[in-house]
């Protein structure tokens, strides 16, 4: 059965006490199972779970109804959502009740601290509908990581899904407008606030921008249908819009909704014609937006991969033939490649835009907020400050979030250092090797001196020429803290020895 959400006909946070209480929101979830959980792994492993929650206990009851969508006694669910009835969650839509006793008719995840209400494939009708909510998954996960959380006067999430960003803009933010196209998302996004105690959410439905026309914000977070495919079958794929044009749409449009000095982080796929650099498409969308722009690439896929990504939920019969009219789709219309990534914008007024890119290392894991506002600040000075001298007469500090790891090889009877690779250890892990002049730079990149005078005391050291010494320092400096290595030195950097009064 598939119903709808009421998100007032029951004491919602009321649940999310019970559910942390026994456990639901820590990592005893993944402890019982043996391993997370997705869809794929429940249609090949729901024996092997339910064997692991055999035992009764509240949370094993929790998980086989919430996670894994079974039938149970209702006498087990009402014990373990005590004090919470099951005629109340039954009246959300959350619970159906019948003769083979209580399931749920939705599934519940959890992301950081909060429950999410989602759609989840039926174990005994694993086809999805096409209005079909997702669940917390990677990408969401990723545009979490990538959003600057600075107090925000108003937040707009473009195409909410189930809430998860805007629940967690509502954090930072007086108050977030949530747009939507498919009823069904806002209503588990609704849902999901009242679930989750979040009442500064203004939820509109409508086509990308439309409801917000004429609407300024601080803080953009789009995770956009941007799936690049022939074919409409979900709203939450492709938005039904062909190519890549609904990703190249929101990336055009989000700057005149940008308040001056505001960011947006918009995650987005692209096609790519032969010989194409990866970025160009993405140069493109942004020329002449009026924003400073970050361009983020993740994986670069060829079409059959990408086909294969997209449709492997199907039915094996249909799998072979759905990739076979991707993979002709992108012939005919001349894609070779399709890039994977995120565009960060800040609207800036009154001056030449800057572009960087970079590609990610990974997904991030972690936040990036403070990484993010430290690549801003440094792409801007070194925009206006492109010259040698400028860069040599600031002191500069490493970041704590970084790890410097050193490859000995032998030679005779000593260890000589191969090799060595700075990275950073939190938000986006960018790494790189780094040579003898570099790490002699980072040990003395402490607030103390400027790099000239790193430069006068790598010249003390004797071997090696000051111009040349001198742009390796400095273009060294421009990359570390361009990737955010580096950061400006304040007086209180400065050790006592080095005040000067």
């Amino acid at each position: 059965m598939r119903l709808g959400l009421e998100a007032e006909a029951a004491d919602l946070p009321g649940l999310k006490n019970v559910l942390e209480r026994h456990g639901f929101l820590g990592p005893a979830v993944r402890e019982a199972l043996g391993s997370e959980i997705g869809p794929a792994h429940l249609r090949a492993d729901l024996p092997l779970y339910l064997r692991r929650l055999a035992a009764p206990k509240p949370l094993h009851t929790i998980i086989k109804l919430f996670s894994l969508r079974q039938w149970l006694d209702a006498g087990e669910a009402a014990a373990a959502l005590a004090p919470v009835s099951l005629d109340a969650l039954a009246a959300t839509g959350l619970l159906e009740q019948g003769p083979r006793g209580v399931r749920a008719n939705v599934g519940l995840s959890v992301h950081r601290d909060l429950v999410l209400a989602h759609d989840a494939p039926d174990p005994e009708q694993p086809v999805l509908e096409p209005d079909h909510v997702l669940g917390t998954n990677a990408p969401a996960v990723t545009l979490d990581c990538l959003t600057v959380r600075r107090p925000s006067r108003a937040t707009l999430d473009l195409g909410v899904g189930g809430g998860v960003q805007s629940l967690l803009c509502a954090r930072h933010s007086d108050r977030v407008v949530a747009v939507d196209k498919n009823p069904r998302a806002l209503a588990f996004a609704r849902f999901n606030a009242r679930l989750n105690g979040v009442a500064a959410v203004d939820f509109r439905e409508g086509d990308l921008f439309a409801p917000v026309a004429g609407e300024r914000f601080d803080v953009i977070v789009s995770n956009p249908p941007y799936v690049i495919s022939p074919e409409s079958r979900y709203v939450f794929q492709d938005g039904g819009r062909p190519g890549d044009t609904l990703s190249a749409e929101v990336v055009r449009r989000a700057p005149e909704h940008l308040e001056e000095g505001g960011f947006a982080t918009i995650l987005v796929n692209w096609a790519l014609r032969a010989d194409e650099a990866w970025d160009a498409p993405l140069r493109r969308w942004i020329e002449g937006n009026g924003c400073d722009a970050w361009l983020l690439r993740g994986d670069l896929q060829d079409g059959l991969t990408y086909a294969a990504v997209w449709n492997r939920g199907r039915a094996p019969s249909e799998y072979g033939p759905a990739i076979d009219r991707w993979v002709e789709y992108y012939r005919e219309s001349g894609i070779a490649s399709i890039g994977m990534g995120a565009v960060i914008l800040r609207r800036r007024a009154g001056g030449h835009n800057w572009v960087r890119v970079d590609a990610m290392p990974s997904d991030p894991k972690t936040p990036c907020h403070q990484q993010i506002l430290r690549v801003f600040a440094a792409q801007d000075r070194l925009a206006t400050e492109p010259g040698d001298a400028a860069i040599l007469a600031r002191r500069f500090r490493l970041v704590e979030e970084h790890v410097v790891a050193q490859t000995l090889r032998r030679s005779g009877n000593q260890y000589a250092i191969a090799d060595a690779e700075i990275q950073l250890t939190e938000g986006l892990r960018f790494r790189g090797t780094v040579d003898p002049y570099t790490l002699h730079l980072l040990q003395r990149c402490d607030g103390a001196r400027t790099l000239g005078e790193v430069v006068d005391e790598l010249l003390a050291k004797g071997g090696a020429d000051r111009g040349r010494l001198t742009a390796v320092v400095a273009e060294a400096a421009r990359r570390l803290a361009g990737l955010g290595f580096l950061v400006p030195a304040t007086d209180e950097d400065r050790p006592a020895s080095h005040t000067h009064v």
